[in-house]
């Protein structure tokens, strides 16, 4: 797949603050509309203990869905929908200079195939791979793949010493997602 597309957008939409004791500590919400595909995308940035975002998104009409991160829309657009997700590193590391990104490829859950696809190595852990590295570099960010959950970890230079960074980050990850692959 190509990543040579513009994306579109971010619309910033309002900082959520997480309620519970978690290590969750508050969410960015953006949006952006694909004129391929007539949807409208939420795009939440997760804040957490350790200076961690997680990265997810999935298309307003499936907001109501338990399953929203795992839906298929078979609607197209998919590069510029995901170099529009990948935009809010930049604009996150101006506000939060040293803080690391990760993300999990949701596993497909298609109920007109009857498709459920595995926990690891998923379909849209490869693609985000795929764009990860063809579009951040190794300067800011040392990148660390997690095949056996379908994860993908930026860990920021600047977070120190990196092996101890990750696996705090992990701890906390563990802790707070505890039925991670339950989803």
């Amino acid at each position: 797949m190509r990543f040579d597309v513009p994306g579109y957008p971010l619309i910033f939409i309002q900082k959520e603050l997480c309620k519970d004791t978690s290590a969750h500590e508050f969410t960015y919400i953006y949006k952006f509309r694909s004129p391929a595909t007539r949807y409208n995308y939420i795009l939440r940035a997760d804040y957490h203990n350790e200076d961690v975002f997680g990265i997810k998104f999935y298309a307003q009409p499936h907001r109501h869905s338990d399953l929203k991160y795992s839906k298929i829309t078979n609607r197209g657009d998919v590069p510029n929908i995901l170099v529009s997700c990948l935009s809010v590193v930049p604009i996150l590391l101006a506000q939060h200079p040293t803080a690391s990104f990760g993300f999990i490829g949701a596993r497909t859950v298609d109920k007109a195939s009857q498709r459920i696809e595995g926990h690891q190595n998923t379909q849209r852990y490869r693609i985000y791979k795929e764009l990860v590295k063809e579009k951040i570099g190794e300067l800011t960010f040392e990148h660390v793949d997690y095949e056996q959950l379908s994860g993908y970890l930026l860990l920021n230079r600047a977070a120190g010493n990196l092996k101890i960074k990750e696996a705090a980050i992990i701890d906390m990850f563990t802790e707070t997602y505890n039925n991670l692959l339950d989803v």
